[in-house]
């Protein structure tokens, strides 16, 4: 019986050896996790402020015209990025003619630095993305040409012409901006593995302003960095 006993002793002492190892390996699994977290936010918080910076000085370059950014505070992981005075009219797509001969000056190095942003995030284990948003006002939409997604050259009044509408006004200024590229190797190979186009019709108004406002007939470029976990 006693031999029975010190056994039985024996195989608690092994379960609990056993069991303090596997907790202290999960607090150290823990505690690596936590510092990849940490450091992919830190790497996704200094990429975003740095490019900040740098097209503040950009936009001072094109005569403070071409882009105006959205502010960065501690936790924001996301950097929008609106290109100003970039007015569509109503029912209307093609990028305007003053705005192709910005794009001429300023695509290059907006593309560039942002993709630099980008490849600091991926750099820091973070998960970067692009997104080039169209977005409209809330007045229905109304066409009879292919314009704008328009099918079959039918006018409808639609929530969803509005959404086709923003679409395909953000894929008009992606490839105006990427035929600005052409000649850049680097910026348009970013451009084409990385830049995501959306429509986000009437459901983003610009803030502090009415649905109706013309103003919301604009382009946003969304530079994100989400963490892997």
């Amino acid at each position: 019986m006693a031999g029975v006993a010190v056994v039985f002793l024996l195989l608690a002492v092994i379960f609990i050896l056993e069991a303090r190892k596997q907790r202290e390996e999960a607090i150290r699994d823990k505690e690596v996790a936590i510092g990849k977290v940490d450091s992919q936010k830190d790497g996704v918080q200094a990429s975003l402020v740095s490019l900040r910076e740098d097209l503040v000085i950009l936009n001072a370059d094109l005569d403070g015209g071409f882009i105006a950014l959205s502010g960065l505070d501690g936790g924001v992981n996301a950097l929008e990025i609106e290109f100003k005075n970039l007015q569509f009219g109503l029912g209307e797509c093609r990028t305007p003619p003053e705005y192709v001969e910005q794009f001429q000056r300023g695509a290059v190095p907006l593309i560039h630095r942002v993709c630099e942003a980008v490849d600091a995030m991926r750099d820091a284990g973070a998960e970067p993305s692009i997104i080039l948003e169209g977005h409209t006002d809330d007045r229905p939409f109304l066409g009879t040409s292919g314009e704008c997604g328009v099918r079959n050259g039918v006018a409808r009044f639609s929530f969803e012409n509005n959404v086709r509408a923003s679409a395909s006004r953000a894929q008009e200024v992606f490839f105006t901006v990427r035929d600005q590229l052409k000649d850049a190797g680097y910026e348009r190979d970013c451009l084409d593995a990385n830049f995501v186009v959306s429509g986000r019709g009437q459901t983003a108004p610009r803030p502090g302003t009415a649905g109706s406002e013309p103003s919301n007939r604009r382009l946003v470029l969304r530079v994100r960095g989400d963490l892997r976990l």
